[in-house]
């Protein structure tokens, strides 16, 4: 289940107090920068389930050194500039730019750069906990690991509803199963982040057997937090086999087909008013992401999903027969 944690620290006159409490790794130095009204606010979403940490860090400036063993971490800028150095390397992160970085010792430091404070995105995969090779291929002996440009829009999308929905007076992703249909949302965007081409390809003549026995895994399990790996897992093939065989023989991704599964799914249960709400109906067949059931919903059925329960709702009340009391004599 994520759990979710703010923590802020503001210098004022009576006293600095303890930054280093607002941190979430444990550096071997940190110093805020110098200026007036120094600030640092780290909001953290943990989900436990996959060993990842989502951050949203604001900072009027600051640097940290540290010996990250055990941590891929990857930072998403979104105002001002992050500058890392390792060895005698230094890269420059602006915004808008993207940084993934493997176990490694590193300077770090974070400018706002004429802006009030310095604000970015960063996500923590544990190693040890997640298990080399399961999320991605594996660290190589170079910090650095690659990126997919193509899934950087999404995952950036996503950690925005993340932090938008956290910060609301009524969060959903704090609850289950919403929490754990999101932290499988998470893992997926994180494998296609993190995607490596060299995995095997799908070749032999089992891809049709393939193909249908992960299509009936998927209806069966629809409504459960799914992820690839774990279709691919039930099927017995890697996870690039399954995506390899999805692509040759259906042109779409698994995960494509599972989401329009869910939305048929969500579908009949609109047209049939089963459910309280569409937030409740949504949740109960797989679907984490409202603003994107919502979307792609209207996209394929040319309404939102409200108006379909609605109308479902008024054609179930016209259909009930009228209650009609007949005048009773007496005497």
């Amino acid at each position: 289940m994520l759990t979710y944690e703010v923590k802020r620290w503001e210098e004022t006159a009576s006293g600095l107090g303890d930054y280093r409490a607002t941190l979430f790794s444990a550096p071997d130095a940190f110093n805020m920068a110098r200026g007036r009204n120094r600030h640092l606010r780290v909001n953290s979403a943990t989900f436990p389930l996959i060993g990842t940490s989502l951050l949203s860090v604001a900072s009027s400036g600051h640097d940290i050194d540290l010996a990250d063993d055990n941590f891929l971490t990857i930072m998403l800028p979104t105002r001002g500039v992050t500058r890392v150095r390792m060895d005698r390397t230094q890269r420059v992160i602006t915004e808008g730019g993207v940084l993934a970085l493997g176990p490694s010792e590193r300077w770090t430091q974070v400018d706002p750069r004429g802006n009030r404070d310095f604000r970015a995105n960063v996500a923590k995969i544990d190693l040890k906990r997640v298990g080399q090779g399961k999320v991605f291929p594996g660290v190589a002996t170079d910090p650095l690991v690659p990126i997919s440009t193509a899934a950087l829009e999404g995952f950036r999308g996503l950690m925005r509803y993340l932090f938008t929905d956290l910060s609301s007076p009524a969060p959903t992703l704090v609850h289950q199963p919403a929490s754990d249909l999101f932290a499988a949302l998470v893992l997926e965007h994180l494998r296609h982040l993190l995607a490596s081409d060299g995995a095997d390809p799908a070749r032999d003549g089992s891809q049709d057997d393939l193909v249908r026995r992960a299509l009936d895994y998927m209806s069966a399990y629809a409504g459960d937090p799914l992820t690839v790996r774990t279709i691919a897992d039930a099927v017995g093939v890697s996870t690039r086999r399954l995506q390899d065989a999805f692509r040759l023989k259906t042109g779409r991704t698994p995960w494509e087909h599972l989401t329009g599964i869910r939305l048929e799914n969500a579908r009949t249960r609109l047209l049939a008013a089963a459910g309280p709400s569409v937030t409740a109906i949504a949740f109960d067949c797989g679907f984490s992401h409202l603003g994107r059931f919502s979307q792609t919903y209207r996209n394929t059925y040319g309404e939102a999903p409200s108006v379909t329960l609605t109308r479902a709702r008024d054609a179930a009340r016209a259909a009930r027969p009228a209650i009609r009391i007949e005048p009773t004599q007496i005497g």
